[in-house]
């Protein structure tokens, strides 16, 4: 059986703004998680950047034999005499229908300015984007201005309340797994305002750091049920040397996904909890809740993704696991993994249709589920709002 998804549309439900202004690594080593930059002899010799390599060589129908060299000068000038063009080229062979975008990127280092954000607007026009706000992006500003705890905590509610309400965000975002770790404990008010006044005044203290992260994205939990709106949390790996991976399994949110009270929260581990990613999968079964995305795992594991795709839906349901790529930089990592996921998902739901565990009308109605269809029936609100406009 050969299950061929290509011709199916696709959201790419977590992914950054790219731009020609932030490129400042050569193409080959762009193709990394890690901040630190690898060398060009190594990044060329990955069996993700083969596959680049193969997908572009497809994509340009060109002779095959070509260097790698001679490939990437290929690439930039396609692109840099015209990004909107060579975007729509790869949108179009993707057949992407939406962009969910977090504004918050990078992690480190200056913000992404109006012009460059109007400037991927521009280019990425022809697929709808719909804006994910990151929380830390409010509260990190908020401690650098050193407000004391009623402001904090008034305008934090206030910024994301308009995030909702007024700039048409469709879901939050927290990266707490960077700086304290998933293992959130429910923190009282009085306790947030006095480790506040500690950290503000010792930022090295770690608990009292730990104690008001912990308040202040439980409290945009708090707005995802008022709302109804999904957060998205940073789960499993990300860039070295920022994150201690440890520190992101989703198990460490046990006491919370386990409390009642935030049962109603739709909470959506993204990059597959990578590499805790059976884990993952053991959560999405267990929890109502609790939902999965693909990205970064893909298209970052290259030829890992069969099997990890096997391992997430030996307990993970179809309905609740949602194709992203993580995309940044530049548009063929969200180009990539649209490419990559629609391969590799073909071959696991064949090898299930061979082995008579689902049919063929199965595996296609999975496939759309994951690659579109659960997108749509999980980020309701805000939902027509485009960014592009």
């Amino acid at each position: 059986m050969n299950i061929d998804l290509r011709k199916l549309p696709i959201i790419d439900d977590h992914c950054h703004p790219f731009m020609i202004s932030r490129e400042t690594r050569t193409f080959d080593n762009i193709f990394t998680l890690s901040l630190i930059p690898p060398k060009s002899e190594d990044s060329r010799n990955t069996l993700l950047y083969k596959m680049v390599r193969k997908e572009l060589i497809e994509l340009y129908k060109i002779n095959p034999n070509i260097t790698d060299d001679e490939l990437i000068n290929m690439r930039n000038e396609l692109y840099h005499s015209n990004p909107k063009e060579y975007a729509d080229m790869l949108f179009k062979d993707a057949v992407f229908e939406s962009f969910l975008v977090d504004y918050g990127f990078p992690v480190m280092g200056p913000r992404l300015s109006q012009e460059e954000l109007d400037w991927f607007h521009s280019v990425s026009s022809s697929v709808t984007a719909r804006r994910i706000h990151r929380v830390e992006a409010t509260y990190h500003r908020l401690f650098e201005e050193k407000v004391d705890f009623e402001e904090l905590e008034k305008s934090y509610i206030r910024e994301l309340r308009d995030e909702v309400e007024n700039k048409g965000t469709i879901a939050f975002k927290s990266v707490i797994a960077y700086h304290t770790g998933l293992k959130m404990n429910k923190v009282s008010r009085e306790q947030a305002a006095k480790s506040y006044g500690m950290f503000l005044a010792d930022p090295g203290n770690r608990s009292a750091e730990k104690d008001v992260r912990d308040y202040l994205v439980l409290l945009a939990f708090e707005l995802c049920l008022e709302y109804d709106i999904p957060i998205q949390m940073h789960s499993g790996a990300g860039d070295a040397p920022l994150l201690d991976v440890k520190l992101s399994s989703p198990l460490l949110m046990h006491g919370i996904v386990s409390d009642p009270h935030y049962q109603g929260v739709k909470i959506i581990f993204i990059h597959c909890a990578y590499p805790f990613v059976e884990e993952a999968g053991y959560l999405v079964n267990q929890y109502h809740n609790i939902h999965l995305d693909l990205s970064s795992m893909i298209p970052f594991s290259s030829i890992g993704v069969y099997s990890k795709l096997r391992k997430i839906f030996e307990m993970a349901p179809f309905t609740k696991v949602l194709y992203g790529s993580d995309g940044f930089t530049i548009p063929e990592v969200s180009w990539l993994g649209a490419k990559i996921v629609k391969k590799e998902l073909g071959k696991v739901l064949s090898g299930l249709v061979d082995e008579g565990i689902i049919d063929e009308d199965y595996a296609y109605q999975a496939a759309g589920m994951v690659l579109s269809e659960n997108a749509r029936n999980l980020y309701i609100r805000n939902w027509e709002r485009s960014m592009n406009n």
